[in-house]
């Protein structure tokens, strides 16, 4: 008895790991299937959603395909298909679950075990409260499954739900986490942890790339953050110096004109968990695209012709009418003409209301 019992553990342990694992649950199958001397075993996973992530042992060829695609269009959108029908935490034999008679079923049965030579199986469906599913399928081609087989399999039924709604969840925060990180990327926003001497104790994905690029920011040998305008430099030394002296202090540098990049120097949040504790924290912001892209996008969203569209994007950055008409090579009256036509465009009522509408565009995306 302690050696099923190890045993058991073993699997727990490792269907609980399995939940993190890419392709998922690999070793506990392996695992599962080595104890019941099964040819194969295999999971599918579904979450709250119609779509099924498929991991067999061992794989075969067909495992490479769409399962969805497959199911799609062998099945349709069948409710009637056997493991649809399946009460949960049961274990159910090839013939419990396969009608031998039935063509569908036995067309579904290729398809599920991914082997025709299959003779005897025990399958068992999990859920869990929040929409999760997990079926999991043992295979032999000889002889059967002894009950200690279905006892253990059926022994297994809590943790699998458990685990279904672990790896639902971890879904649903990568998707999540993946769209906010596209995002943050689109918005070129990236963040840099410091200590006293301005090095960069930990840093945000987007920052590391602006200073593997070296344009505006770099990494010194000896890890130190350093803006390349001398100006900017200044004032994060100066900002660091009263950070190192005590004080609470907020500072917004300027970094470039082409592409627009601007840096906040701020003091960190007091509640940062763990043993990481930086001086300063510096956010970084500004555009990914050269302004000529932005103008293209700014003439399609709003309807403004390429040079109303540069005007736009020049006061959008602060830039007063009288500099902008310098800038773009135009004569003062003309290139308060073209503000008019953008306000009248955009519906915006002046400068500020307009600066309001494009950081809130999705050109701050593009």
């Amino acid at each position: 008895m302690a050696v099923i019992y190890s045993e058991e553990h073993d699997l727990v342990a490792a269907l609980h790991r399995g939940t993190l694992g890419a392709p998922p649950w690999e070793e506990f199958l392996e695992q599962l299937r080595r104890r019941t001397a099964a040819d194969y075993a295999r999971l599918l996973f579904q979450g709250d959603h119609d779509w099924l992530q498929s991991v067999r042992i061992p794989a075969v060829d067909d495992d490479l395909a769409d399962i969805n695609e497959i199911y799609r269009q062998e099945f349709g959108n069948s409710q009637a298909l056997p493991h649809k029908a399946m009460r949960p935490n049961r274990v159910y034999s090839l013939d419990e679950f396969i009608d031998s008679s039935d063509p569908l079923q036995n067309r579904f049965k290729t398809l599920f075990m991914q082997d025709p030579d299959i003779r005897f199986a025990r399958n068992m469906r999990v859920t869990e409260p929040n929409g999760g599913q997990i079926w999991i399928s043992l295979g032999r081609k000889k002889s059967d499954f002894s009950a200690s087989d279905g006892a253990l399999l059926g022994s297994l039924a809590n943790h699998l739900a458990i685990a279904a709604g672990t790896h639902a969840e971890l879904e649903r925060q990568r998707l999540k986490a993946g769209i906010s990180a596209d995002a943050i990327m689109r918005l070129n926003f990236g963040w840099f942890m410091l200590d006293g001497s301005g090095r960069i104790i930990d840093m945000s994905e987007q920052a590391e790339a602006l200073v593997q690029e070296a344009q505006t920011l770099r990494k010194s040998p000896d890890g130190r953050l350093v803006a390349e305008q001398a100006d900017a430099q200044g004032v994060l030394r100066k900002f660091l110096k009263l950070r190192q002296a005590g004080e609470s202090v907020v500072r917004s540098v300027h970094l470039s004109d082409e592409p627009w990049l601007d840096m906040l120097l701020t003091n960190p949040p007091a509640d940062l968990p763990g043993a990481l504790q930086p001086v300063a924290i510096a956010f970084v912001h500004g555009e990914r695209t050269s302004s000529a892209e932005r103008s293209q996008h700014l003439a399609n969203l709003f309807g403004l012709t390429l040079q109303e569209a540069r005007l736009a994007l020049h006061i959008s950055h602060g830039v007063t009418i009288r500099e902008a008409a310098t800038l773009l090579g135009l004569t003062h009256e003309t290139t308060r003409l073209y503000s008019k036509r953008i306000y009248a465009k955009t519906g915006t009522r002046g400068q500020a209301d307009l600066v309001r509408l494009i950081l809130a565009s999705i050109v701050a995306l593009a």
